[in-house]
């Protein structure tokens, strides 16, 4: 996955890491993004519940310093949304990377009556089968937050990634307390990868927090590529 898409990051369920189950909740947080160990600028996510039951989850990041001429200035994406059926099933997903041209933006509408995804990805034009389950750069981690919310431990999802799908495969790696900007916090921490694949992207999502990451680190093997640290949140 590219860096973009995973900086916005980023599940079939077994287990019960809580008793009960509870609902998405709203919420904006903001994050100071890292590159090999050195500031290279900041992400907002916000997750908001529309008037028509419909949710939409979104995000903007942005490059700073040196970053800026590898990484796009500025990159937001949207995904809309709804629960069917205890699961998280994208509607529409938008992104641009803030330039004139459309290489690297996104527009992707998800049939589910027809059983189709049009639209366009990265200049090429996608018409493809929607099979169940199926996420898009951001409503997979809604999937995740929504998967524990309900009691569940996600194992594996797939995500549309451009034109193409791709299958990722979720390990719980155990617990662990962080002090961060917003309060010391339990996280259960997971580790997101390719099947066979060296390089993982570990969340680590605080229960109290509605399962807002607090935390995430993109490595290849043990070497951190790049990392986000919360740095503000509002849970409604």
């Amino acid at each position: 996955m590219r860096l973009g898409t995973l900086m916005l990051a980023g599940f079939v369920a077994t287990g019960a890491p809580m008793l009960g189950a509870a609902e998405l909740r709203p919420f904006t947080a903001s994050y100071s993004v890292s590159w090999r160990g050195m500031a290279a600028g900041n992400s907002e996510l916000a997750l908001e519940h529309l008037a028509d039951g419909a949710w939409r989850y979104s995000s903007r990041n942005r490059a700073r310093g040196i970053f800026r001429m590898a990484l796009p200035s500025e990159l937001s994406q949207r995904s809309l949304f709804t629960l069917h059926e205890g699961q998280v099933r994208p509607l529409h997903f938008e992104a641009d990377d803030g330039s004139d041209g459309a290489k690297r933006d996104a527009d992707l509408r998800f049939d589910w009556q027809q059983g189709r995804v049009t639209g366009h990805a990265g200049g090429k034009t996608v018409d493809l089968a929607l099979s169940s389950g199926l996420q898009d750069a951001m409503s997979i981690q809604a999937s995740l937050m929504h998967a524990l919310l309900q009691g569940n431990t996600p194992e594996r999802f797939s995500m549309l990634d451009r034109d193409r799908v791709k299958e990722y495969v979720y390990t719980r790696e155990g617990s662990e307390t962080l002090e961060t900007a917003v309060g010391r916090h339990q996280t259960l921490v997971f580790r997101s990868a390719r099947p066979g694949s060296s390089h993982g992207t570990w969340f680590w999502c605080a229960p109290e927090l509605g399962y807002l990451p607090v935390k995430v680190e993109r490595r290849d093997g043990r070497k951190v590529e790049w990392s986000m640290t919360l740095l503000d949140a509002r849970v409604d």
